[in-house]
């Protein structure tokens, strides 16, 4: 403003006074112009400051949440359970531990059960006919007696003699060769007659004429056979089972 004063009596002034009052406004203009500029980048980075603040401020606070640990409660175990045990009783007196007396042998292995079995019917699996009793055992190969039943054979010297045989062949049902009307079942052959005739363990014969059995199975015991062995009906079906052909038959007097 002091300027304009100077030069207010000169055209040329004046001039210069418009050229510079216009030069100030002109001047003015553009700082009242830059002024709003500047107001608003202000204000812009206020508001970007606030919005930087405000993130900063949304992203710690989680983050410091976390870090932090959790302490658990503090438990105090229970005291432990006592309980008051009696004291053991002293173990009884045992006295020695010397043997006093030999060990005896184990028992054997092997038993025969006191049906009779004579002494010198040999050894194995076998059966026994004793001509002098009229009975017959069944001997298992461990020695044990599982069987003996009465029977029905002969006395003579022959018919069969004492010896060692075996069974050579059996059939289930077959007739006396010199009667045949006299038939019997369970017919198991081991030895030979004086004749030639088959002499063997079976069932008391029938005679197919009358139908009626020969003797009856209470008479067994007595010799009333004329060289085969006759025997009840269930002894004679337990011989079939037991007795295959090859097993040894020894015979006694």
């Amino acid at each position: 403003m002091t300027v304009q004063s100077n030069t207010v009596h000169s055209l040329l002034g004046r001039c210069v006074a418009l050229t510079i009052i216009g030069t100030s406004v002109i001047f003015g203009a553009s700082e009242a112009a830059a002024t709003p500029t500047e107001a608003t980048t202000t204000t812009t980075t206020t508001t970007t400051t606030t919005t930087v603040a405000s993130s900063t401020t949304t992203t710690i606070a989680p983050s410091s949440t976390t870090s932090t640990p959790t302490t658990a409660p503090t438990t105090t175990p229970p005291a432990p359970l006592v309980v008051g045990l009696s004291p053991s009783p002293a173990p009884p007196e045992r006295g020695t531990q010397a043997q006093v007396a030999e060990t005896l042998p184990p028992p054997p292995t092997t038993t025969t059960i006191a049906n009779g079995l004579p002494a010198d019917s040999g050894t194995g699996r076998r059966a026994v006919y004793s001509k002098s009793k009229q009975r017959v055992w069944t001997v298992e190969a461990n020695g044990v007696v599982s069987q003996t039943h009465a029977v029905s054979g002969r006395l003579t010297w022959d018919q069969p003699l004492p010896g060692t045989y075996s069974v050579f062949s059996r059939s289930g049902y077959t007739c006396n060769i010199k009667n045949p009307a006299i038939c019997w079942r369970y017919m198991i052959r081991f030895a030979k007659g004086s004749d030639g005739d088959n002499i063997g363990f079976h069932e008391i014969p029938v005679n197919t004429t009358t139908g009626q059995p020969v003797q009856s199975e209470a008479q067994l015991g007595a010799a009333l056979s004329g060289g085969c062995v006759r025997q009840a009906t269930a002894d004679a079906q337990y011989m079939w089972n037991w007795a295959p052909v090859g097993t040894k038959v020894v015979v006694l007097p």
